[in-house]
């Protein structure tokens, strides 16, 4: 199933566009575990050719992204129990050093979008589909990883999230995230405080906790394979 996206309407290179249009459907829970797509649907859908599409998904397919099954179709790849455990450690490493980072170097003018993000975020939670707390605790997390003001590091960051995203997003939404919701915000304002007084230790202390909680959340669901 492919989910609603918008056409390629943009000057510049269409391969590109593709690539963002996609890593944006996978960040914001619109593709989920084992969704598939072929590349003419999605080239359809786009109002592009195939072309720019297959160039797209090639460089997702190399960073793990998606994957081609046997048929030729596209599909978001479905992770392991393990596979996922050994993701969310990494991604510990890398984000709690970025938010040391941002804890530092983050201009205060920023700090008053992050403190507007998180309102956004706890705003978003009253909507029971969950797809604007998705995109809200996205804009949260790459607000703060920017202030970081390492290029590098972010890109990491990004592809970490990529592969990470659809199974974090999976259930967004569903009635038993009522203790997880409460656990985001607690979290949330315990990373905002701490970077507004810049304590990156702190910082990072309430980003691993985010991400552990969300983590354990996800593996007490069945939606990881052994």
């Amino acid at each position: 199933m492919i989910p609603d996206s918008p056409p390629v309407t943009r000057p510049g290179s269409l391969a590109r566009q593709v690539h963002d249009i996609l890593c944006e459907m996978l960040l914001s829970g619109q593709l989920r575990p084992d969704d598939r797509m072929s590349m003419r649907d999605l080239a359809d859908r786009l109002g592009v050719s195939v072309m720019p599409v297959r160039e797209a998904v090639s460089r997702l397919v190399a960073s793990g992204a998606l994957e081609v099954r046997p048929n030729r179709a596209v599909a978001v790849p479905v992770l392991t129990r393990a596979g996922f455990q050994d993701l969310t450690e990494v991604r510990i490493h890398n984000e709690t050093y970025a938010v040391r980072l941002a804890a530092e170097r983050m201009p205060v003018r920023a700090m008053d979008e992050m403190r507007n993000l998180d309102r956004r975020f706890r705003d978003s939670l009253v909507n029971p589909d969950g797809r604007e707390a998705v995109r809200a605790n996205k804009a949260l997390h790459f607000h703060i990883y920017e202030a970081a003001g390492s290029p590098v590091l972010y890109e990491v960051i990004s592809t970490m999230w990529l592969k990470a995203g659809p199974v974090i997003n999976l259930d967004l939404g569903n009635a038993s995230r009522r203790n997880r919701n409460a656990a985001s915000v607690r979290n949330h304002a315990d990373l905002v405080a701490a970077i507004e007084r810049r304590d990156g230790g702190a910082a990072a202390t309430a980003l691993a906790a985010d991400i552990r909680s969300a983590a354990e959340f996800i593996l007490s669901r069945d939606a990881l394979r052994g």
